[in-house]
C-alpha cells in the first residue's frame, strides 16, 4: 500500500514540476521577468519528504515487530 501512495506522490510532482517549468519557459519567450529560485528547490523538498516518510514507516514496523515478540 506504502508503495502506491509514494508512486502517486511522485506523479503528482512531477506534474507539478513539469507544470512550472512549462509556465516558466512561456514566461521567458514573451520576454517576461522570470522570477528567481529562492528557497528550498522542489526536488529537494521531495527528497525530505520521502525520507520522513520512510523513516516513520521504518521506526512504526519496527516498535510494531518489537511488540509483537515482547507479547
Amino acid at each position: 500500500m506504502f508503495k502506491y501512495l509514494t508512486l502517486i506522490g511522485v506523479v503528482i510532482f512531477l506534474g507539478w514540476l513539469l507544470q512550472r517549468q512549462w509556465r516558466l519557459k512561456k514566461m521567458q519567450w514573451k520576454g517576461e521577468r522570470v522570477p528567481e529560485q529562492k528557497g528550498l528547490r522542489p526536488i529537494t523538498l521531495l527528497s525530505l519528504v520521502m525520507v520522513v516518510l520512510y523513516g516513520g514507516y521504518m521506526l512504526w514496523y519496527l516498535i510494531n515487530q518489537m511488540l509483537q515478540t515482547v507479547t
